[in-house]
């Protein structure tokens, strides 16, 4: 096949190898966008191309409005197909040329000349011109100028941070794309401009990280980490970024994986990456601490969040605990992203739009409304994208799992009372939809079930094989019970509940924690603080909380001192301080509130108290789980703070016995071995 071919972008190329992988069936253009990561309308646009270029190579694809595109080869075709996209020269887009453009000049650090840009991207000067305008319009809205001079060239002008940051947005979708072995050995991708002995080096270590440690980064994470890293090595090789203090070294694992990356890339990187890996490896860790003040504020904004798309959806969404603990993993490194100004690309952003516009809608208004309340910087369309796919795959679980009971109605005194009481079957029981109203001489079990129907609602007692109720025509209470019932039978999952034995371990797990709940609820207590100046007021009022003797208050000051240091604890959004730390000053866990009288300021963060939360240093595995839960009703359930904040502790007590009961009986449910 010797024939010339006319030209192939190289998203052209990926989707028509992906189709030859792909089994020999109809595909969407929305499903083949999604395959690879673009959107619906780059299929579009790439879609003339490719059949132009399969009709010249002797492939046929077949279009079909309403089905899609379909490769119509067999297996040994589709087998050549790819060799010969793999021998031919693919002819880059405009996009991809300025991908290579941006990093053939951040690499260079300096003015390059516009003779040897053009040589590297093969493209002529005109070109070129045309490239580089677009590129400096799309950087400009990043923080960072492209300059041209005549004689001299063209270079990037911004600080090192916006420097990084706009490469990291325009090169983490192409990862995003790529298998490894691409990722660390393709040579026709702009990454691989990149300095590759570095970005081996960090692959090499955050792989080993993850396996001697329990943290688990996802593809996303991992790949935006090793991009990050390997521009910030090029950058600190260049000479660009100050040199980071000898002695700024510190403790804890985002310190040692900092150390490790520094040794495999022989240079120190700057002071600000041991926070920036923390961050990482916090929403690596798949757990969260019941004592971190930041997971706090970020379970605030998750629940901003999702009370602000439960006004917009009309649904409830406050029960799925998945979809908090999703949402918090997100938020740590959305945040992270906002407050760094990196944008990220999504290719799901159109699709989103254009499918789901109602969702989108929604999620754009309460991502402002929550951003205005907290004073975020404004979340962009991207980032609000993902945060709508996450509300999005609940709101679709919602649809699945909310069944709805099909119904006749049997009235034997009339249509006009069949119809007054199906009006009120649709106002006060809208899981029930009524089919249609049925003569009762006219009921046919097989005809019943052959429709889908579940339940017979008569007005007079039935003799049939087929469950029914009678209520009467117009509804009284114990009438809405029986429907109440009827429904929750229905959408009660009906597989058998076996009784087992718990062993001894569970047993004694069990008396545990009830010990811990009790000892906490028995103990909870809130104090006026008069006329506090600044925090260490607060913090000497918190060790005397919970403890008579001097010697152990002075213990619990000195662990909460420490505490303190590690890190700011004050949570804005609750204008509170988050006063915690373990202690061998008590015996259990402990929950307080300490009232400021008056407020008092610092800096323009006004403190109108501290929560105070306590815990032993020994029996971990017990209290651990019950202080989680406790840091997230402070900010899942206002009713509680509200009580602590009135100085009202045993309401609190009997709020927290609540919460923690349903808690714990679903958490002791799922400890008891099935059968």
């Amino acid at each position: 096949m010797n024939r010339q071919l006319p030209v192939l972008s190289a998203n052209g190329s990926r989707l028509l190898r992906k189709l030859s992988e792909l089994p020999p069936v109809w595909f969407t253009a929305a499903a083949l966008a999604e395959s690879i990561g673009v959107s619906r309308r780059t299929v579009m646009r790439e879609l003339p191309g490719m059949e132009k270029w399969l009709e010249a190579a002797g492939f046929h694809l077949i279009r079909s409005p309403g089905q899609g595109v379909r490769l119509e080869e067999g297996a040994g075709r589709r087998a050549e197909l790819r060799a010969l996209l793999d021998s031919k020269q693919i002819v880059p887009s405009r996009s991809e040329r300025i991908d290579q453009l941006l990093v053939l000049l951040f690499s260079a650090g300096e003015p390059v000349k516009t003779t040897y840009l053009a040589h590297m991207l093969q493209v002529s000067e005109h070109t070129l011109s045309s490239d580089l305008n677009v590129a400096a319009d799309w950087l400009l809205a990043r923080g960072v100028t492209l300059r041209r001079r005549s004689g001299v060239g063209v270079w990037l002008e911004g600080t090192p941070e916006s420097l990084r940051r706009a490469l990291g947005v325009r090169l983490r979708p192409q990862l995003a794309q790529m298998d490894w072995q691409k990722f660390l050995s393709d040579a026709h991708t702009p990454l691989s401009l990149l300095d590759q002995e570095d970005t081996r080096a960090v692959v090499s270590v955050l792989l080993a990280f993850e396996q001697k440690t329990t943290f688990c980064f996802s593809d996303s994470a991992f790949l935006s980490m090793v991009l990050h890293l390997t521009l910030l090595a090029g950058q600190v090789r260049a000479g660009s970024l100050p040199q980071p203090d000898p002695a700024s070294d510190s403790a804890g694992d985002a310190a040692a994986l900092r150390r490790e990356l520094e040794q495999a890339l022989g240079l120190r990187l700057p002071d600000g990456e041991t926070d920036y890996l923390k961050h990482c490896l916090q929403a690596a860790s798949g757990r969260q601490d019941w004592d971190d003040p930041a997971q706090m504020q970020i379970r605030y904004l998750a629940s901003l969040l999702i009370r602000g798309m439960e006004r917009e959806t009309g649904v409830e969404l406050t029960g799925f605990s998945s979809l908090r603990e999703d949402l918090c993993a997100h938020l740590r490194p959305m945040l992270l992203r906002i407050t760094r100004g990196e944008r990220i690309e999504n290719a799901q952003l159109l699709p989103m739009q254009e499918q789901y516009p109602a969702l989108w809608q929604a999620m754009r208004r309460v991502c402002a409304e929550t951003a205005a309340a907290l004073a975020l910087p404004p979340i962009p369309d991207e980032e609000a994208c993902f945060l709508a796919m996450h509300f999005g795959a609940v709101l679709e679980e919602c649809e699945r799992t909310q069944r709805r009971l099909h119904a006749v109605v049997v009235c034997p005194s009339g249509m006009a009372t069949s119809r007054f009481l199906t009006s009120q079957l649709d106002r006060e029981v809208p899981e029930i939809t009524v089919d249609r109203m049925c003569a009762m001489r006219s009921l046919d079990v097989d005809d019943l079930r052959r429709h889908g129907v579940d339940l017979i609602i008569s007005t007079v007692p039935l003799q049939i094989d087929f469950p029914h109720i009678v209520v009467g025509a117009v509804l009284q209470e114990k009438d809405r019970i029986q429907l109440r019932d009827a429904v929750e039978n229905f959408q009660r999952p009906t597989a058998p509940v076996r009784q087992t034995i718990a062993p001894a371990a569970d047993v004694r797990y069990t008396g545990a924690l009830s010990a811990c709940i009790l000892s906490l609820l028995d103990t909870v207590a809130t104090r006026t603080v008069d006329a506090p100046r600044t925090r260490m007021d607060l913090i000497c009022a918190a060790a005397r909380l919970f403890c008579t003797s001097s010697a152990g208050a002075e213990q619990v000051e000195q662990a909460l001192l420490r505490r303190e240091n590690l890190g700011d604890t004050l949570l804005p959004p609750l204008q509170a301080l988050l006063l915690h730390c373990k202690t061998d000053a008590i015996e259990g866990c402990r929950l307080g509130y300490l009232k400021a009288t008056p407020p008092f300021y610092e800096g323009e963060n006004r403190i109108e108290g501290a929560i105070v939360m306590l815990a032993p240093t020994q029996g971990e595995e017990v209290w651990q789980p019950v202080m989680q839960e406790v840091s997230a009703l402070l900010i899942d359930q206002p009713v509680l703070r509200d009580a602590l904040y009135a100085g009202e502790p045993a309401r609190a007590a009997a709020l927290l016995e609540n919460f923690l009961s349903r808690r714990f009986c679903r958490e002791l449910s799922r400890r008891t071995p099935r059968p």
